[in-house]
């Protein structure tokens, strides 16, 4: 009889336990890389939603495919070139084949246009065709922009008008000083609401219940840092109070110093706020305190009084 021998590496039980840790170990590290990415991709993700949700705030004429649709559009920002599907249903936290019907509708309609060769979509005419229909449109930005430059060059700072888009503020019009480095954000730029300056004007400005809700949706995305950002914002809403303007150093950005102050629009139009600042060594914690914060409320009354307020 003829006895086969055994592989001495196959068979060793020390070498076969040794395997089965390595795959182990290398299964929680895929893991937690793909909950890192999931949890990075749900604090960026726009807020959706759900159909009980849509019936609780809009009733039953409330659209739910429309919303998904704007949520889409709205998903396309200032400097992207194009987007895939892919990239869309990260961006707003819908299902990847109603992603493909909605892009596929959008675009049979002029509002995406599509690239083949990339398998990409672009905001297409129409989209664009709305939005500069709206710019026109916007009495506070005409009112706004002379001022607003005459404060960016005067001061060679940044200076920036925006309104609530979600949990961010959307820019709507935007100055710049001639020699500013370090400090571009575009018209159609978002930055956060609850860390920026201007975003914490805007919520000092709004109804308590209006601003209630919108804490509660920030505070979902922000888990154990949101003790400290709601701190930062109750100090934003007395300093709003008492000097008409508040401060943030280093909050959204290390080397970004800014000042913001609310418009108040006449009636129940919709608010707006400024901020104004840049780089943190062309702007000190004592300039922001002194000289660039009675400058941002000032522009704001002055803006607020030309609409009528």
């Amino acid at each position: 009889m003829t006895i086969r021998k055994r592989d001495s590496r196959a068979g060793t039980p020390g070498a076969a336990g040794s395997a089965k840790a390595a795959k182990a170990q290398g299964g929680e590290v895929k893991a937690k890389q793909r909950t890192a990415k999931q949890l990075l991709q749900r604090a960026t993700r726009r807020p959706r939603a759900t159909e009980t949700e849509a019936d609780d705030a809009g009733g039953r004429l409330f659209v739910l495919a429309l919303a998904r649709g704007l949520d889409v559009l709205s998903a396309f920002r200032a400097g992207d070139r194009a987007l895939g599907n892919q990239e869309l249903a990260e961006r707003t936290g819908l299902p990847k084949p109603t992603i493909s019907r909605i892009t596929h509708t959008l675009t049979q309609l002029g509002y995406l246009s599509y690239d083949s060769r990339s398998t990409t979509y672009q905001l297409g005419g129409r989209a664009i065709s709305l939005s500069y229909a709206a710019l026109a449109n916007l009495d506070v930005r005409n009112v706004a922009r002379p001022i607003m430059t005459e404060l960016a060059e005067t001061n060679n700072l940044h200076v920036a008008l925006g309104t609530r888009d979600q949990l961010m503020i959307l820019n709507v019009e935007t100055c710049e000083g001639h020699g500013l480095v370090g400090l571009r954000l575009p018209s159609g730029s978002r930055v956060p609401m609850a860390i920026t300056a201007i975003g914490k004007a805007y919520l000092a400005a709004i109804s308590d219940d209006e601003r209630g809700k919108i804490l509660s949706e920030i505070r979902k995305q922000h888990g154990s840092e949101w003790r400290g950002i709601e701190k930062s914002i109750e100090r934003s809403i007395i300093e709003i109070e008492e000097k008409g303007f508040c401060t943030s150093a280093g909050e959204w950005r290390k080397d970004i110093n800014a000042v913001g102050a609310a418009i108040i629009p006449p009636g129940s139009g919709t608010v707006y706020a400024l901020s104004f600042g840049g780089p943190a060594y062309l702007v000190s914690h004592e300039q922001l305190d002194r000289d660039h914060g009675p400058a941002i409320a000032a522009a704001a009354r002055r803006i607020s009084a030309s609409l009528g307020a």
